[in-house]
């Protein structure tokens, strides 16, 4: 009879058991059965997204109706707002004349074949804008976000394996300037020391890193900053936090026992298991990211959604306001389920209920 193949090792210990206790997102079941169950996960979590996009349609639509001012201002010209010949023909024409929910079910059929409406402003479809605009509310994002866990994360655990002192310390007093400082504050702070004082970075305006690598850099940097550094803040504190309550645990006094290294103890498998909610936390921000950046787009002139808002409120743009709105929304919905789904698969320990 051949041998039965040895269980592959792990701190020096030969057993299946011991390697799940060792390393605590590992799990013992079997691999069809783990797919099938975040299959059926899956499709539950995206069945339960549509009444959320639904609610979601409904309240932006209910918001933007409620704005003050009246459409057909913007619509008409100066001279014939006062025509009521002219206004009648307007609110014939862009369906204002019918009861507000068929208005709504009518722009929410037109929604779901991508069709958003026209600007009032410069008259091209909505959709078309908002396709253009995006890429730069996302590349402000992902960079931001990046920033801040490369900034996070090292500091995180260096607070964590030093605690109790100055590097400890340092970590939460600047972690919590960050928290206690606003986005829009810090980013005014910035353009006002960087900009104009030195001189040595421009205050707004975009380049697409297609077009232009070095100089979309440069106009990246600021932006970036004011976003990164207040979401490097509560990461650098969740990674603390969730390294801590890693080095408590007794796979990390096994390894320790064992003879590893302390550098390998902690920075192959005590940092690996720490990164699971911090890299969840990461998405999270991500995503508000994704929807948060109208104060801070409008600041630096950043061409994306959320200055696309920011100017449709300003002139009254209602399907601008409606489409970006829920485009953002929609973005946050998705993100956050993306986010869900990969917590499960990085820690399976996590119920599929």
């Amino acid at each position: 009879m051949a041998p039965r193949p040895r269980a592959k090792m792990l701190f020096g210990i030969s057993s299946r058991a011991g390697r799940a206790y060792l390393r605590p997102g590992c799990y013992l079941k079997g691999p069809g059965k783990v797919h099938s169950t975040m299959l059926v996960y899956t499709i539950n979590r995206i069945l339960q997204l549509v009444p959320v996009v639904l609610i979601l349609s409904i309240v932006v639509f209910g918001f933007v109706q409620a704005l003050p001012g009246d459409v057909i201002d913007t619509l008409a010209d100066e001279e014939m707002i006062d025509d009521p010949e002219i206004r009648k023909a307007l609110e014939k024409e862009y369906g204002l004349d019918k009861p507000i929910h068929i208005q709504y079910l009518y722009w929410l059929g037109n929604v779901l074949q991508g069709d958003f409406g026209k600007s009032l402003v410069t008259r091209r479809p909505v959709s078309i804008e908002l396709i253009e605009r995006i890429p730069a509310t996302a590349y402000l994002a992902l960079v931001g976000i990046t920033l801040s866990m490369l900034i996070a994360i090292p500091l995180g655990t260096l607070a964590a394996v030093r605690r109790n002192t100055a590097a400890d310390y340092a970590a939460q007093t600047t972690s919590l300037a960050g928290i206690s400082i606003p986005e829009f504050w810090f980013a005014i702070l910035s353009i006002l020391f960087f900009s104009l004082f030195l001189g040595w970075l421009p205050s707004s305006g975009y380049y697409s890193p297609a077009e232009n690598l070095p100089k979309s850099a440069l106009y990246l940097v600021l932006p970036a900053i004011a976003v990164g550094f207040r979401q490097a803040a509560f990461t650098t504190r969740l990674t603390r936090s969730s390294m801590l309550d890693e080095i408590s645990k007794d796979y990390v006094d096994t390894g320790r026992s064992l003879g590893l290294s302390e550098r390998r103890v902690i920075y192959k498998y005590t940092l690996r298991n720490a990164l699971i909610p911090t890299v969840t936390i990461s998405g999270l921000q991500l995503a508000n990211l994704m929807g948060g950046t109208v104060v801070l787009e409008s600041i630096f002139a950043w061409p994306g959604i959320g200055f696309a808002i920011y100017e449709g409120i300003q002139l009254r743009d209602y399907p601008v306001i409606q489409a970006g709105v829920l485009v953002l929304g929609v973005i946050v919905v998705i993100v956050n389920l993306l986010v869900d789904l990969l917590y499960r698969v990085l820690n399976p320990r996590v119920g599929m209920g």
